[in-house]
């Protein structure tokens, strides 16, 4: 088929869409990780999503012979952004702002300066093949999916338009993670009851008389309410019940 891409593999990319994942993992779902390793034949994979400007990862979710979730964990390193700054392969996309586009680490140096650099030296940890896809992100931020292979056959072009057609899943992916993450804690039947009190903009005094509770026993209910769904006013309570699908 043109452009490499065999009809296994568009069997195996449709399965990959139709995936039904509960656990929408810390940033893309185990399982499509783990789906997308075997498409590509990668021996490991990596999302990272960073601050270059303050030199800093907020988030790392990696797939190999484990899984491993990094949040915030680690003080910045330094000597690692020094030399991102100078890696073509590395700084890509806060250097150029193109985030669409999927890159190969060769699109950038050869085996034999790749081999070389102190990037591989100091972090490549015997990756020597890698596959690099941008997520949309906030300003200032960027979300890149790393695919590694270690020594052998280079990510070809069948590759490169796989994941450049996954991109748009990708992103729904990771954007649903994010929203299932941020979702306040469950409320109970009573907090939503007087919550809806709240909406219509009842008092507390007239809420205590529907619900038969005294106001300092409202108060208390609010209070708890705030803290689940972490707001601190009536007004930001009711905006996050409308936008969490409370109602």
């Amino acid at each position: 088929m043109a452009d490499g891409i065999s009809g296994r593999d568009l069997d195996a990319l449709r399965d990959l869409l139709a995936l039904n994942v509960d656990d929408p993992g810390p940033a893309l779902p185990w399982e499509l990780m783990d789906c997308m390793r075997d498409l590509f034949h990668s021996d490991s994979m990596k999302l990272t999503r960073s601050k270059p400007a303050l030199e800093e990862f907020v988030l790392e979710q990696a797939l190999g012979e484990t899984r491993f979730v990094e949040i915030g964990a680690d003080p910045p390193d330094p000597h690692y952004w020094e030399l991102d700054k100078s890696s073509d392969a590395c700084n890509y996309p806060h250097r150029t702002g193109d985030i669409v586009n999927v890159t190969k680490l060769s699109d950038f140096v050869s085996d034999r300066q790749w081999q070389a650099s102190p990037m591989n030296i100091d972090y490549g940890f015997g990756r020597k093949r890698a596959l690099m896809v941008c997520l949309p992100d906030e300003p200032g931020h960027i979300t890149r999916l790393y695919l590694w292979r270690g020594p052998g056959r280079d990510f070809d072009e069948r590759d490169r338009l796989l994941l450049t057609l996954l991109r748009p899943h990708l992103t729904a992916a990771y954007r649903n993670a994010e929203r299932r993450r941020r979702a306040p804690a469950a409320l109970t039947p009573r907090q939503l009851e007087l919550l809806q009190y709240v909406a219509q903009g009842y008092t507390n005094t007239q809420i205590g008389r529907r619900m038969r509770l005294s106001e300092g026993t409202v108060r208390t209910h609010l209070n708890h309410i705030y803290e689940r769904l972490g707001v601190t006013s009536r007004t930001a309570a009711v905006m996050r019940m409308s936008t969490a699908g409370l109602e």
